[in-house]
């Protein structure tokens, strides 16, 4: 009797690795409780695990409309200001600590623009412009301004004393995505010259990584299963781990966030929540920002919608936000007293009256 007491007293086993690891984790289409490390390193090499469902062991048996509820949190929980402008849109933003904001956008209809501002009480006040296209940039520790040549190969980086130098080459390779993290390293999205889509099985979209010295260190192409891992990387930024975050986005705008551990392997893939995102409106990721908390914050311009996340690809906040008066967000950043600024569309492809919204998270 004590025994059998014993025995059923004893934790469950995760079902991938069979050791008394604690479960938190089951795959409503395998049917398996993981732990913590099969989720994200083993359940990955199923085959179009990528589609499956995952969910709290605490969340079985629970409707999936309790489920959402649980998952509706605001990630806004109020709009400060709004600043009108006369640009196209902000594609990217990222904020300076002399209180200035760098942006850029790019778009077929409205050519390139390059700029900082600064957001006054009523009005945004334009200081520069500057002659750069490009698809992304980044701020240096000084803030220099990293960014590859639209499609082209070269690094470049204009110091703040107006000299521009390239840093090094990728050919060739065409650079998208850019971000450079807390170490100095540099971060790219890479794909072959020529059209990005359709994606075949001779394109090669990479991930590099170049140390403070600008040496190769991490190329990450592939999955566990030496599948092709990424369509287009559109926006990549990094926690305080050193997880690296992508955006990758399809030849219909549809997308994805990819979340990578600092070694290369997968932490998770997010395709958005259905509650918002269906096949007529799927998610369409557009910018990304990180908390000091590791809080991740993606823009779903299409659906007005905020998603937030934890680094373990949990969903701990959904909102739309045209209820605030936020409409097309494009791109996000934080700025030095916390709050977040969101870089948003124009009402139209002629229209010229993109807006920032400052909110508190």
């Amino acid at each position: 009797m004590a025994s059998s007491i014993r025995k059923a007293q004893s934790p469950l086993s995760c079902q991938l690795c069979d050791h008394p690891n604690v479960i938190k984790w089951k795959c409503k289409d395998c049917a398996i409780l993981m732990c913590d490390n099969c989720k994200e390193r083993v359940h990955p090499r199923f085959k179009l695990s990528e589609t499956h469902t995952i969910i709290f062991i605490t969340d079985i048996g629970k409707k999936e409309s309790d489920i959402s509820a649980q998952i509706s949190r605001t990630v806004i929980s109020s709009l400060l200001s709004t600043y009108a402008s006369d640009f196209a849109a902000f594609n990217k933003i990222q904020y300076s600590g002399n209180d200035t904001i760098y942006c850029s956008y790019n778009t077929n209809e409205n050519g390139y623009k390059f700029f900082i501002i600064r957001l006054l009480k009523e009005s945004i006040k334009v200081l520069q412009e500057l002659d750069i296209e490009c698809s992304d940039f980044a701020l240096g520790s000084k803030d220099e301004i990293y960014y590859g040549q639209f499609r082209a190969s070269e690094l470049k980086v204009l110091s703040i004393g107006g000299i521009t130098n390239t840093v090094f080459s990728t050919s060739p390779m065409i650079i998208l995505g850019l971000h450079i993290n807390n170490d100095n390293e540099i971060i790219l999205g890479l794909r072959e010259q020529g059209p990005p889509f359709p994606v075949t099985e001779f394109c090669t979209r990479q991930i590099v990584v170049f140390d403070e010295n600008n040496k190769r260190k991490l190329t990450i192409e592939y999955d566990q299963k030496s599948k092709k891992l990424f369509s287009y990387i559109d926006r990549i930024s990094t926690d305080s781990y050193y997880n690296i975050y992508a955006i990758d986005l399809f030849e219909n705008l549809e997308g994805r966030l990819v979340a990578l551990e600092r070694s290369g392997g997968i932490k998770f893939i997010y395709n958005g929540h259905k509650s918002i995102n269906t096949p007529q409106t799927p998610f369409n990721p557009n910018g990304i920002v990180i908390t000091k908390t590791n809080t991740i914050i993606v823009s779903d311009k299409n659906n007005h919608s905020l998603h937030a996340l934890n680094t373990e690809g949990e969903l701990i906040g959904l909102q739309t936000v045209t209820d605030l008066g936020i409409k097309r967000p494009l791109s996000l950043c934080m700025d030095s007293e916390g709050f977040l600024l969101i870089g948003c569309n124009s009402s139209s492809i002629e229209a010229g009256d993109a807006k920032i919204h400052v909110v508190k998270i």
